[in-house]
């Protein structure tokens, strides 16, 4: 863990104001879906919203080399998860249409 920010070193990366825009695009994510069990279209755009959210929270986790460590494999497969769940609520809305 980083010293200064209490954040793992591989996250020094990000400034405040990315971290901020990241946590309120999932936030909206989040409403989004919740409102998209009553208006289909928006859950959909949340859920492919949500997706590629996480699928480059995958891809960061990659290239910081978490899915190598063993200590942090476990946190790190959450996004990947996350991205599976978002696909399948997507396509089950697109469905239910």
């Amino acid at each position: 863990m980083s010293e200064q920010t209490g954040s793992p070193p591989s996250w020094r990366i990000f400034i405040d104001k990315q971290v901020r825009f990241i946590g309120l695009a999932e936030v909206a994510a989040t409403v989004g879906l919740v409102i998209g069990f009553l208006w289909q279209p928006l859950g959909i755009a949340a859920a492919i919203g949500f997706t590629i959210i996480m699928i480059g929270a995958v891809g960061f986790h990659a290239k910081a080399g978490d899915y190598a460590n063993a200590a942090t494999r476990g946190q790190a497969l959450s996004p990947a998860v996350l991205a599976i769940i978002a696909v399948a609520t997507a396509v089950t809305l697109g469905l239910a249409m």
